[in-house]
This record gives C-alpha cells, structure tokens and sequence, in this order.
C-alpha cells in the first residue's frame, strides 16, 4: 500500500486547467413538483456516528424535513420512491461522472455523496437505479484512488466510522461543508457543472490577513496515504520534504494540520475559516478554498492528468488573493 501512495504522489504529466468539485442539475419535474423531504440512507440508526452525521446534515440542510433510512431497509421501501422524495448517499460511476469524464466502463474508481431522486413514479419489477436522477454531487477523495482496498462499508456508506479513514475529505466537517453547498445551491436554483469553471469569490482577498489550513493527508495520522510508515523511514522522509516544499510556496499565512485539526476547526467555526480541499483521482486533481463556516468554494481550480498536489497549485491561490 505505501508504494502505491508514494507512486501516485509523485507522478508528474502534462497540464490543462478546467474547474469545479460540484455538480447541481435539476429534474424537468422541478420546481413544478416540489421537494419533499430528504432521507438520508445509513447504517445502524443506533449508532454514536451515525447520529452525530445525520446532525450534521439536519442542521445544514434547511430545504426540506431530513429522515433516517437503514440501507438494509431501503430497498424495501417502493413507497419513497416518488417524485419529489430526495436520498442522500455515496454513489460510484453515477451520472455526472459518465456525463462529465465520458468514462462508461472505466476502471477508475469514483465516489461522490449524491442527493438524487427519481426521473418519474416509481413502477413495479424495475430497479430503482434506472430511474435515479442525480439532484447534488460532490466528489470524494479516495486515498488510495482506485489502486488500494477500501472497505465495502465505507464504500457505499457515508455514514460508517470508516468512512473517514478511507476517504481523504470524509470527515464530519467535510460533510458538513458539502451539506451546506448542496443547500445553498439548491435553495437558488444554481447549475454547477463538474469540472467547469467557478468564478472566483471577492472574499478570497481575506486570505491577505487570514490563516490558510492545508490538511496533511499525506503522511502521519490515520487516514493519511502513508499511514503505518515510521518517521525514520526514507518515504516518510521524502514525502514530508516535499509537502514542507508545497507550504513554504504560499507567500501568505498557511498552516499544514491534520485531518482531525481540520475537522475541529470546522465543526466549532463561529467566523469565516478557509482551508484547502484537495481532490486526487485517477483522472485529474481539484485544489479549492473553502470557507469552513458557511461551505462556501471562493477559489477552485482544476488540471487533468495531474495527480500530485504542486507548488504551482499554492501558487495559484496566492495570484488570486493578490489580484
């Protein structure tokens, strides 16, 4: 596993630049037909976490009443599978990426936590999965992109006390941000499309006083690439030298923290917090600012073919603060 990380870490192709994490598209039976209620699909309803995320989304997502459903239960449940009814889960080679990437068949992996309903009424003796329209999207980081195991709990389950470890932007607070998007955008109608241009927000300027957070997902604490390797060891070595690099190419305040720091920082925000949110796949990288109080993306660029996160990448944030 850790030559797997350390490969993908280092790779190095050719550049060019499109954007965005998101993806918003709307139903044609929207808004003529209203949003109901949003059914998040867990695990076991008794579970400590499990509850702490369904918060989570309950406190964030404003649109709608929020239900828990067990995914053991789902299935089950013809009833909801209505017009109008909103689920929110982890899906892979969903709509938007077949749209987006045209990679039908593909064998990379890739995961977003979707809000989606269903194109029309449910009917008898069809799989609820043809008829699923994709509402929300965001994409999801899988630290071993494809190449490494990780759980099948986690996999399909956003909910899991896995998830975080298999999932380089799946901790609560992350949620909690991608929570806050979908609602945002959502409540104003706004089409994102994956991997297209955002513009970037006036209040990157912020960035000129304020502290920017990268999360080390790269060597260190649990949920890091290259976990279980020992300080001492040449790849841990070389790997910290590098992301020492990638900071100290910010000519702004930055502070590289754990995951877990992040994650603490964002769930108890009483003020605007803006933190990096790197996205690493088999296809392409995404580099954001988000705003940790609100969710809010105010910079987001994206490059395909381009794996490891850069000094450029850094660089690029600095521009746009400066301009």
């Amino acid at each position: 596993m850790k030559k797997v990380a350390i490969s993908i870490l280092f790779l190095v192709f050719n550049l060019t630049t499109v954007s965005a994490q998101y993806d918003i598209d709307f139903p044609k039976w929207y808004p003529e037909t209203k949003f109901n209620a949003l059914y998040v699909m867990c695990g076991d309803t008794t579970n400590e976490y499990v509850n702490t995320i369904s918060d989570l989304v309950k406190k964030n997502w404003t649109l709608t009443p929020v239900y828990l459903i067990q995914r053991t239960d789902f299935a089950k449940r013809e009833d909801l599978f209505v017009k109008g009814n909103l689920f929110l889960s982890v899906t892979s080679y969903n709509k938007t990426l077949t749209n987006s990437r045209g990679n039908v068949g593909s064998t990379n992996d890739y995961f977003h936590l979707d809000i989606w309903s269903v194109k029309s009424e449910y009917k008898p003796g069809r799989e609820w999965q043809e008829l699923a329209f994709i509402i929300a999207s965001a994409e999801l980081y899988n630290k071993t992109i494809g190449m490494g195991q990780i759980s099948l709990e986690s996999m399909g389950d956003f909910t899991s006390e896995l998830f975080p470890n298999d999932f380089c932007n799946g901790k609560a607070g992350n949620i909690k941000n991608m929570i806050q998007y979908f609602n945002s955008a959502v409540k104003q109608n706004k089409t994102v499309k994956l991997l297209e241009d955002l513009e970037t927000a006036s209040s990157i300027a912020k960035l000129k006083k304020e502290t920017l957070y990268l999360p080390n997902y790269w060597y260190g604490a649990k949920g890091t690439m290259i976990e279980n390797e020992k300080p001492t060891s040449s790849d841990y070595k070389k790997t910290a030298e590098y992301i020492d690099k990638v900071v100290a190419s910010y000519h702004y305040n930055i502070k590289l923290v754990t995951r877990e720091e992040l994650n603490d920082l964002i769930l108890n925000a009483d003020k605007d917090l803006f933190y990096v949110n790197y996205i690493q796949s088999s296809a392409d990288k995404i580099v954001s600012v988000v705003n940790g109080l609100n969710g809010e993306v105010i910079y987001s660029k994206s490059t395909k073919k381009s794996y490891r996160i850069k000094n450029g990448d850094l660089e690029d944030i600095a521009k746009a603060v400066d301009k």
